[in-house]
């Protein structure tokens, strides 16, 4: 297996060619030091097997760097110490340690830096919405300093290495790009000259810290702009310029106003949208290339074997399952935890300034807090075989503690039975199944086709009970409603129409809409409120969008639908939808009285009573995965972090 191979980067073989590119986590401090919750993070993704690891974007100097809440900083000797730290804990457990160095130039956010950002020229920045102000030359050479100095640090440190940051809209890649760098002085213009700064910090970076360590960028391929920018024609006689300088080249691409469907792309996009901009650059320059986004181990593998990149960069998955290359190595793929893309927790809680979590993997950012080692065993019923009595069952029984398992159904999974179904949910039906596959490899006991009713708890020779008895679908207040097909039978068999209405602009409406779309279907989304899918992470939201844009969907907003007639549904304001079917997708409800019943009879026979998931309230997977986490934790008063 090629990702299993190793690889020499400078004087350095690394044990495998699994790359963790940098992440920002916002589990440091204040300034910009490590916490024990960051320590942990990297030694378990380093303990986890990956060949090199890329400690998250730092900023540089105390000035205009800082570009987020939280961010990693190596601009005074006064973090070297803590930095030590961070770089034996990854190293200690046999990776090679490298920390990205970076300058967030006009992307700063005012909360995170309250000077003016700096930029080459004055372009503003459209998410951030901040005007920049033009860097003098002279301030120009303070910042290729400050680089050098922190990479001094580094080394200082006991870094193996540092990798410039190049890419993403930050201040270094805004300097390559014709879109934000239009100066007409040394560093403006020409692509040498666009190419300048970037030059000059790798020279003055290598004669800094020599020629026995690793100095990587981490340069855009392409910013995705529709009208300028740097493009995936430019971008690999850049790297060539930048060759002689450094060790390895990793290739990403985008910058905060284009990034949704590439950097950060969520399920509707597929695997390793960006590879290309890697292959590109590889045909042209004889260092290590590090492919990267969107990147399973699978998807990975297939762009070492094609040839494509030298290193894979796998950073959801490694959140998600940080053991991932050790279950590679050990032959035990079937066993590594799939990310699916939905961006909640690695992403949503970056926009919050919070710390680091996964949707899948609650123990994410909070490795000691949540071992499970050392719990008193105990006898446990789960009720209900969807994601959160899975989940439940299943940490409950890595615990220690003896689990049964009650479904009422004939199958284990819930709502995401359906809603793993359309081709764009693929990730998550992985982790459907992966989820159903632990379950039976443990020491859960299974009861398939068996209803726990409140008043059957009495009897049941069990210390707790977790409740998950999930949700049930929405049956709006409207007229002919017993016409539409609910959106799990059309999400399972499809319908018959060519022509479909949606009732509901939420998550289950619009994820079927586009199944449906895909399909051929000319489909109306009905939408009472004045957007669609609220709450969904920003880069996921867009990548449905765009998706459903290209599908032909018709989304009607502020559409409440009156009733359902013969070929036909009716809207409050008289406006009539003509179609052929029907489907109700309004959304989910908790079923609170049966938890609550269920809850209260628990209480009554002095077991201990923990409700979980949908049947509190219908969510995210993020929230069911964690609450199934945090039940487990309690059982038996342990203390709960």
């Amino acid at each position: 297996m090629k990702l299993l191979e190793s690889i020499k980067i400078n004087n350095m073989e690394l044990r495998n060619r699994i790359f963790m590119p940098p992440m920002e986590t916002r589990l440091n401090t204040v300034d910009g030091d490590v916490t024990s919750e960051m320590l942990d993070y990297y030694a378990v993704r380093a303990q986890g097997g990956a060949g090199l690891v890329v400690v998250e974007n730092t900023f540089v100097d105390a000035k205009e760097s800082r570009s987020s809440l939280i961010s990693s900083g190596l601009y005074s000797d006064h973090l070297i110490r803590g930095k030590n730290l961070l770089a034996e804990a990854i190293k200690g457990h046999g990776a090679a340690a490298v920390i990205q160095l970076s300058h967030g130039g006009r992307q700063c956010t005012a909360a995170a830096n309250p000077l003016q950002p700096v930029a080459p020229s004055t372009v503003m920045c459209n998410v951030t919405g901040r005007m920049p102000r033009e860097l003098p030359i002279a301030e120009i050479h303070e910042i290729e300093d400050a680089f050098a100095q922190a990479a001094r640090r580094a080394k200082q440190a006991g870094f193996d290495g540092v990798e410039i940051h190049g890419a993403h809209g930050y201040l270094v890649s805004s300097f390559f790009s014709p879109y934000t760098n239009r100066r007409t002085d040394e560093y403006g213009g020409s692509m040498e000259n666009r190419g300048r700064l970037a030059k000059e910090i790798l020279e003055k970076v290598r004669a800094i810290v020599g020629a026995y360590f690793i100095v990587g960028i981490r340069m855009n391929g392409s910013e995705f702009y529709p009208d300028g920018g740097l493009t995936e024609a430019e971008s690999p006689l850049l790297a060539k310029m930048f060759e002689p300088y450094v060790d390895y080249i990793s290739v990403s691409g985008s910058t905060y106003e284009t990034g949704a469907l590439w950097n950060i792309a969520a399920m509707y996009v597929g695997d390793g949208p960006m590879v290309f901009l890697a292959d590109a650059i590889k045909k042209v320059v004889d260092v290590p290339v590090v492919a990267v986004a969107s990147l399973d181990a699978a998807a990975a593998e297939r762009v070492l074997e094609e040839g494509k990149a030298d290193m894979a960069a796998l950073g959801r998955a490694l959140i998600a399952d940080p053991e991932l290359p050790n279950k590679l190595a050990q032959g035990r793929a079937e066993d590594i935890l799939p990310c699916c893309r939905g961006n909640e927790g690695c992403i949503t809680r970056f926009y919050d300034g919070k710390s680091i979590r996964c949707e899948l993997n609650p123990a994410c950012g909070r490795e000691r807090a949540y071992g499970l080692a050392g719990a008193a065993r105990k006898k446990v019923a789960v009720i209900g075989g969807g994601i959160g009595g899975m989940e439940a069952a299943r940490v409950a029984d890595l615990a220690g503690h003896g689990v049964t398992l009650y479904e009422k159904t004939g199958e284990l999974g819930g709502h995401l039975i359906e809603g793993s179904v359309p081709d764009f949910k693929e990730k998550t039906g992985h982790y459907l199944e992966w989820l159903k596959r632990q379950v039976g490899k443990g020491g859960v006991k299974v009861s398939l086709n068996t209803e726990i009713a409140p008043d059957d708890i009495a009897g049941m020779s069990v210390d707790a009970v977790i409740i998950a008895v999930g949700s049930e679908y929405i049956s709006p207040n409207a007229f002919g409603i017993e016409r539409a097909v609910c959106a799990k039978d059309a999400l399972m068999d499809g319908v018959a129409a060519e022509s479909v209405a949606v009732i509901g602009g939420g998550l289950i409406g619009c994820e079927t809409a586009l199944m449906l779309a895909e399909q051929g279907k000319k489909v109306t989304v009905l939408e009472m409120l004045g957007d669609i899918v609220p709450g969904h992470e920003a880069n996921a939201k867009a990548g449905l969008v765009h998706r459903m844009k290209a599908a032909g969907v018709d989304v009607r907003l502020n559409t409440k639908v009156a009733g359902i007639g013969d070929g036909h549904v009716e809207c409050e304001g008289g406006e009539r939808i003509e179609c052929g079917d029907v489907v109700n997708a309004a959304g989910l409800k908790a079923r609170k009285d049966l938890a609550g019943q269920l809850a209260a009879k628990t209480a009554a026979a002095g077991k201990e009573a923990y409700i979980i998931g949908d049947c509190k309230e219908a969510r995210k997977i993020y929230d069911v995965t964690h609450e199934a986490w945090q039940a487990v934790l309690r059982i038996g008063e342990k203390p709960f972090v």
